[in-house]
């Protein structure tokens, strides 16, 4: 199954609505969908999308990627820019935020 096969699966599994968010991605945010991966992102503050005081104003510090599929270390490093960090949902709807530079050590 490609990725973006998997990606719209995932959606239907978790009663999300997959074109809906791919359009609102493509107007507002970031896509790639290939062979070897699929993504959905967006660029956003950190305080803002996690709720966090991080006592700055940090203006669309990191990438929040809404969905992804296929290799991991392929979707951040097709990312046009680099930002301090990168933030996924979690599939309970919880956010997590990693420090892209470390993520990038780690996988």
């Amino acid at each position: 199954m490609s990725p973006f096969d998997q990606a719209k699966q995932w959606c239907k599994e978790h009663g999300e609505h997959f074109y809906d968010e791919l359009d609102l991605h493509l107007a507002c945010g970031w896509v790639y969908s290939g062979e070897d991966a699929f993504v959905m992102a967006t660029l956003e503050d950190s305080n803002e999308l996690t709720g966090l005081s991080l006592n700055k104003t940090l203006d669309t510090d990191l990438w929040y990627v809404y969905l992804y599929a296929g290799d991991l270390k392929r979707v951040l490093s097709l990312m046009p820019f680099d930002k301090k960090y990168i933030a996924f949902r979690r599939n309970n709807g919880r956010i997590k935020l990693y420090e892209a530079e470390k993520l990038l050590r780690r996988i």
